[in-house]
């Protein structure tokens, strides 16, 4: 089996080689040959950078390269680096680098400053490796930003009903499944299911699914929500980039063991569930 390494320099090489393509989620991951469900979390954690910023970034050095080493017209290069039109390769150029490609043509290039890019963020968990049992559950999707109103306000509404119907007791458990990565998704987009387990028959009104059983590698963080996508960086590259972990085709979920309404965000506990071979 190849390695990690291995998968993400030939998605590189690939992307590398094809500027001027949109990519998708679904191709990348098959390229590298990594599930779907963990692809962007694994290219997040080894590149320090959402994918598609790094393409961004990529395409706009590309672009410098050829403006001030080669000939070629600028509205070709922008063709050749995947934009459809002169007008949005000179908007996307000059967000990132402040000025034009004819600028930079004309007068040269001096690389804007920018801010100096921080030491990756690590976290302390008690890590365990577990066998969870498929799990029925209720769940309500919501889309908008994880952590957001949206998904605030779509946990509020789901539990009162669970509630109101007998389905909350001392042994409920709590879930949440992140289907998309913000940082590719739109944000509008972005699903997010709140999952709430259930041992009776009695949810016609609601949604069910199972979570899927298995081995897992379990994560136990301690604080603030919000700072969870800081954690899964620091998990997918400490761990399973560098230990090499063999991932199973089923998403990520977490588990969330105290109330927010009455416990202090800094005390705040989660358990991530890896799913692994």
């Amino acid at each position: 089996m190849r390695s990690y390494i291995e998968n993400i320099n030939i998605v590189l090489s690939y992307i590398d080689a094809h500027l001027d393509e949109e990519h998708s989620l679904e191709k990348l991951s098959e390229k590298a040959h990594l599930s779907k469900f963990h692809f962007h979390r694994i290219m997040k954690a080894y590149l320090s950078e959402s994918l598609g910023s790094y393409i961004n970034r990529i395409r706009m050095e590309t672009a410098i390269k050829l403006i001030r080493y080669s000939n070629q017209p600028i509205k070709e290069i922008g063709y050749n680096i995947g934009y459809n039109t002169p007008a949005a390769f000179n908007k996307a150029f000059k967000k990132l680098f402040n000025t034009t490609p004819l600028n930079v043509r004309k007068q040269g290039f001096i690389k804007p400053e920018g801010e100096i890019k921080k030491d990756a963020i690590r976290f302390e968990f008690l890590v365990t490796e577990k066998t969870f049992p498929p799990t029925d559950v209720i769940y309500q999707q919501s889309r908008g930003a994880i952590g957001g109103k949206e998904t605030s306000d779509s946990w509020d509404d789901f539990f009162y009903k669970a509630n109101d119907k007998g389905l909350i007791d001392f042994e409920t458990k709590f879930y949440g499944i992140n289907w998309d990565d913000p940082e590719i998704t739109v944000i509008s987009k972005v699903r997010y299911d709140a999952c709430i387990s259930v041992n009776t028959s009695q949810v016609d009104s609601f949604s069910v699914r199972t979570i899927a059983g298995g081995k897992h590698l379990c994560f136990l963080y301690k604080g603030d929500y919000q700072k969870l996508g800081e954690v899964y960086d620091c998990i997918f590259r400490e761990w399973i980039i560098k230990k090499d972990i063999e991932l199973r085709e089923v998403p990520v979920f977490e588990q969330y063991i105290n109330n927010k309404e009455i416990t202090a965000k800094e005390n705040l506990l989660t358990e991530i569930f890896i799913p692994i071979m």
